[in-house]
């Protein structure tokens, strides 16, 4: 089945496949396989590839990678290669809360959104944890972008003691709310395995009668952690004409994850030898039998946590968390006056959670009924844990005894504190009375009287917060990074994804600053891209080669007609306009600077003796033309001037940026820190023009003086070393 009707098809296994199974640890962040994956995905009749944000966002800068790095490599490779033609790169992002776990000021957001756009995004599906729609306002300057979507997803659940509150005419209205705010799709985000066929069938006839009198496309994203429910689920959907459904492939599909191609709908395979090969794709990079976090979870205990609404991706913490609490929140229940189920009963895992499960909806209710997903279902199962392991007598209807510990203090999570008091947003009811759904008068009393942060309710939306010092903080953070570690912080990232990075950093109570930390992790990785990885013919050589490498690596993944050889010849500007920019940054403040400054003060004390010779003014002269003649930076700081340059710039070879350090090198060694006679060294100036006639060695009949002949060795010599590494690089690129 492959017609007009037929839903499109969204690939998750880089991002949210990864997320609902793998330890942190265990993620791919490689361009290259990104780019496999992606080769793959198209080549099997898939659309589109969610490839950025949630949680990867943190994990990568925790793991020594730049988020922004990873899909700018990707997306050009894809803008570059005449395999793959309209392929959708989809990112997630929280709204109000960007891609951590606290409201942000709105120009950070906004700078966020347009640097994710600039490194290639094409789809953006928000969402936010209450379903708040004041969490989800656009910034002007993305709303109407040509071939940009904007997707607002509505978290969906369903409180089986509660019906009334999450109806399909709660989830209508609010869609028309996203509409009304400038979203141009629309997405169900069932992350809990809480969708049946039997709600499918009303809820989303309901809302495509709402979207397809707009022409607004809508997608269902629905885990497989209730295995069968969420497959009947997907089928009806399918049945019922949704356009879009989204699945996760070969060794991450399943579990807590999303259900694969093959699985949930195989009629829709357009090409069963191509999605073979996809799924072959996928094993090469993760293996057969990846360690994966969710299948340690046995499926009694996984079915008795999905029908309380516990997503996939908690679940894991839940167990660990349980089961290290297991002799104190056993012996407080046997403590409690309320105790009524056996000895033999309590000795069973099973019944911990029972008791978990009961207490999480307890939590809940006093949060007045929250949909579970990132971060309220963190929050909300960690404060469950929290009652029954610390908690006086969490088993007593008092919320004095369930929430304090015995010397009356809180207990953690103070998240929940904050959720109870509005610092989220707010539980809409989107009717047409424009009721608020919110904790009753006692709790919200109780939490501001009992809460370490010592917070009260909040008087105002939180998003509605302007003004804020989060970009002018994260910029002097920025700022110190570069002057503390120069060219190595710019090669890892550029000032404003440094920026961005400093203020949505991972959170955590570590001394170390997470960002540094995560370059330092970066220059680690970059001595690999030195010549053969060791060598380098200039200091400072990794911090220009390692963002090259990285584009290249996913360009020869999506273009085969690409050669190794034809590497060094490449112009800067092939490898697309944000590359070229950082490597402008990197160049410009490269150490070696410095010393040509102290080179040519040199050569002044020379140029000012009366008694030099013609030879070696002439040779002085010589060296100072050169100097200039192989600088490509600006003459001076000033916009018109900086924009010129960086053009000039971008119309280098990669071997002339490389040569032309190199032998700027060559000159300071020689003639600066060795005193080499520049008469030795320098018949004449030397330029860009003339790199590319050096890269080839003299014919037999070519008149050259030695002096050109020792010259021409040196860069044909370093130019054939760079063509090579180039060529053993691509061996394993291809492989």
């Amino acid at each position: 089945m492959n017609d007009d009707r037929s839903p499109r098809l969204i690939n998750l296994t880089m991002r949210d496949g990864q997320q609902s199974t793998l330890d942190s640890g265990d993620w791919i962040f490689e361009p290259r396989d990104f780019a496999k994956i992606i080769s793959a995905s198209a080549a099997a009749g898939f659309h589109g590839a969610e490839v950025a944000g949630g949680q990867s966002f943190q994990i990568a800068i925790s793991r020594g990678y730049n988020p922004f790095t990873i899909l700018g490599a990707v997306s050009h490779a894809i803008s570059e290669s005449d395999k793959i033609q309209d392929f959708e790169l989809q990112m997630l992002f929280r709204g109000a809360n960007a891609l951590g776990f606290r409201h942000y000021d709105k120009d950070l957001i906004e700078m966020t959104l347009n640097e994710f756009i600039k490194n290639g995004i094409t789809k953006i599906r928000f969402f936010d944890a209450l379903n708040d729609i004041e969490n989800l306002e656009l910034p002007e300057s993305i709303k109407g972008l040509e071939r940009i979507v904007l997707e607002g997803a509505i978290c969906f659940t369903h409180y089986a003691d509660a019906p009334e509150r999450y109806t399909d005419a709660y989830f209508c209205a609010y869609a028309e709310e996203l509409i009304n705010a400038g979203y141009n799709a629309i997405a169900i985000k069932d992350m809990s395995g809480q969708l049946t066929a039997d709600r499918i069938s009303t809820l989303l006839p309901a809302l495509l009668t709402i979207l397809e009198v707009k022409n607004i496309p809508f997608t269902l994203h629905c885990h497989s952690t209730n295995a069968e429910s969420s497959k009947n689920a997907i089928a009806r959907a399918i049945e019922l004409g949704v356009h879009t459904i989204e699945t996760a492939e070969g060794c991450l599909a399943g579990g807590s994850s999303h259900h694969s191609l093959a699985t949930v709908a195989p009629q829709l395979i357009p090409n069963q030898v191509n999605y073979n090969k996809f799924e072959k794709s996928i094993e090469n990079i993760w293996g057969k039998h990846p360690d994966r976090k969710d299948k340690e979870i046995p499926q009694d205990l996984k079915e008795q946590l999905c029908a309380a609404g516990v997503p996939g991706g908690a679940m894991p913490f839940v167990i660990r968390d349980l089961q290290q609490q297991e002799a104190t929140i056993r012996a407080k229940y046997l403590a409690s006056n309320k105790s009524i189920k056996t000895r033999e009963d309590l000795n069973k895992f099973s019944t911990i959670v029972d008791l978990f499960i009961i207490e999480l909806k307890r939590v809940c209710q006093d949060a007045a009924l929250p949909l579970l997903v990132t971060p309220t279902a963190d929050i909300c199962c960690k404060q469950a844990i929290a009652n029954l392991a610390i908690g006086a007598d969490p088993h007593s209807d008092s919320l004095a005894e369930r929430y304090l510990n015995r010397g009356g203090q809180p207990n953690p999570d103070p998240r929940y504190a904050k959720l109870i008091l509005g610092y989220y947003g707010e539980l809409k009811s989107y009717d047409s009375c424009g009721q608020t759904h919110t904790p009753s008068t006692d709790v919200i009393q109780f939490f501001e009287s009992n809460n370490s942060l010592q917070l009260l309710a909040i008087t105002h939306h939180p998003s509605q917060t302007i003004g804020g010092d989060d970009l002018r903080e994260a910029q002097h953070s920025a700022w110190q990074l570069i002057q503390r570690l120069g060219t190595q912080a710019l090669s890892y990232a550029d000032f404003d994804q440094l920026t961005i990075l400093y203020a949505l950093k991972p959170s955590g109570a570590t001394q170390t600053d997470p960002i540094e930390q995560a370059v330092q992790t970066y220059i680690k990785r970059a001595e690999r891209s030195k010549i053969d990885g060791s060598g380098s013919t200039f200091p400072d050589y990794e911090t220009l080669m390692q963002p090259m490498l990285t584009h290249l690596s996913a360009m020869f993944v999506l273009q085969p007609e690409l050669k190794a050889k034809d590497i060094p010849k490449l112009p800067l500007a092939k490898l697309g306009n944000n590359l070229c920019n950082q490597l402008f940054d990197i160049y410009i403040d490269l150490p070696i600077w410095s010393n040509v400054t102290s080179l040519s003060n040199h050569l002044s004390k020379l140029l000012s003796s009366s008694h030099i010779s013609p030879e070696l003014l002439e040779a002085v002269q010589n060296v100072s033309q050169s100097l200039t003649m192989l600088d490509a930076r600006p003459s001076k700081q000033e916009k018109d001037t900086l924009h010129a340059a960086r053009i000039q710039f971008s119309q280098l070879s990669i071997s002339d940026l490389l040569n032309s350090v190199a032998l700027i090198n060559s000159f300071i060694n020689d003639i600066a820190k060795y005193a080499t006679n520049p008469k030795a060294y320098a018949a004449r100036s030397i330029g860009f023009a003339d790199l590319d006639r050096l890269t080839k060695l003299p014919s037999s009949d070519q008149k050259t003086n030695p002096w050109e002949i020792g010259i021409q060795q040196s860069i044909t010599g370093k130019y054939l070393r760079l063509e090579n590494d180039f060529r053993r690089r691509a061996e394993n690129w291809k492989a």
